[in-house]
């Protein structure tokens, strides 16, 4: 028994030594990533419109200039706006929110109804007429 444990704590000395040197491992000469190093190539698409756009376009047109001033935008002030009572249009006891009252309120269309109309189109076309004839 006392073999064993003996045996038992050498083998588990050893394994922590090892593992408490393992850190001591001499660093690798590694160099320092700079993202900022890595060269990107931009492939230039060319889009061809079938058009030259430059003869749709003023002649002292510039790409780079703005022409429109985003501070010459005039705002109403809500306080200045007449709101306008639009109830005197609607229906007495009228609920914009209200549900149906019953099933039957529901209008729905169904696609087995066949509508029938009573007018006969031949006699309004030509004899010879066909609607499929390619000309």
């Amino acid at each position: 028994m006392n073999y064993k444990r003996m045996s038992l704590s050498i083998i588990l000395g050893l394994a922590i030594c090892q593992g408490v040197f393992a850190n001591n491992t001499p660093a690798k000469n590694v160099e320092d990533f700079d993202i900022n190093s890595i060269e990107y190539i931009e492939e230039e698409v060319e889009i061809d419109l079938g058009f030259n756009t430059a003869d749709y376009l003023p002649e002292s047109f510039d790409p780079n200039t703005f022409y429109f001033n985003v501070n010459s935008v005039v705002y109403v002030e809500d306080s200045l706006i007449e709101e306008e009572d639009f109830t005197k249009y609607l229906p007495s006891g009228f609920d914009a929110y209200s549900y149906a009252k019953d099933v039957q309120s529901i209008n729905y269309i169904d696609a087995n109804d066949t509508i029938t109309v009573d007018l006969d189109t031949n006699i309004f076309l030509p004899a010879s007429f066909n609607a499929f004839a390619v000309n």
